[in-house]
């Protein structure tokens, strides 16, 4: 009875917890590195490639911290692997952020240049005549 209690400690789950995450985190880190370094590859990727390649190392770092917490149980680990995922979580945030804003700004110069005539979109009966 008395293992049973041990193995039911709120530290004990944590780092059982830890323990299951930390491959997934390591894996979904090298993931977005390679896919961060396959977007170096593309005109506008070079750009912005920087971003999810970042956003990959703190993730494999975090995943390292998970492991060692669950590990070791030190409350240094813990305090390393929060701040990693604080950090991922707060470069995606701002990112979806961005992201937003840019569609929202293309969405309203679109708009505004169709009305200005600058472009007119074809009827559904001028593309259909392409294909006849």
């Amino acid at each position: 009875m008395e293992a049973s209690a041990v193995l039911s400690t709120p530290d004990a789950q944590a780092r059982k917890n830890a323990k299951a995450m930390a491959g997934w985190a390591k894996f979904m880190g090298v993931m977005t590195i390679i896919g961060g370094c396959l977007q170096v590859l593309t005109i506008f990727g070079i750009v912005i490639a920087w971003l999810p390649i970042w956003m990959g190392v703190v993730l494999t770092k975090a995943g390292a911290k998970a492991a060692e917490y669950a590990d070791k149980g030190d409350f240094a680990s813990l305090e390393g692997m929060t701040g990693q995922l604080k950090t991922y979580f707060v470069i995606s945030g701002v990112m979806i952020i961005v992201s937003f804003a840019l569609t929202i700004i293309v969405m309203i110069a679109w708009l505004v240049l169709l009305g200005l005539g600058v472009f007119t979109l074809p009827s559904l009966a001028e593309m259909l005549k392409q294909y006849q």
